[in-house]
């Protein structure tokens, strides 16, 4: 299975550590409040990470459902969770 893909304006995302929402890195990155970074497919789901600035990550997927509802501060704890979801 895929992990997550990063858009490539965001590939520098993939190797930073311990990103936070509100801090520098990210801010300088983003051109609106509500930025999606990537998507993963898990089966026929596509979830995607939304920055929503300043205040934290979340993940989406339009069909709903409780695996649809995760957000975090913590960039590396959104990615966990979007990485460990299966079919």
């Amino acid at each position: 299975m895929e992990r997550f893909e990063f858009y490539d304006r965001f590939k520098e995302l993939h190797d930073m550590k311990n990103v936070v929402a509100g801090e520098k890195r990210i801010e300088d990155m983003i051109e609106s409040k509500g930025s999606c970074l990537g998507h993963r497919k898990v089966g026929d789901r596509n979830y995607h990470i939304f920055y929503l600035s300043p205040s934290e990550f979340a993940v989406y997927y339009h069909g709903g459902g409780t695996d649809a509802m995760y957000t975090s501060e913590s960039l590396g704890d959104v990615l966990n969770y979007t990485n460990t979801l299966e079919e």
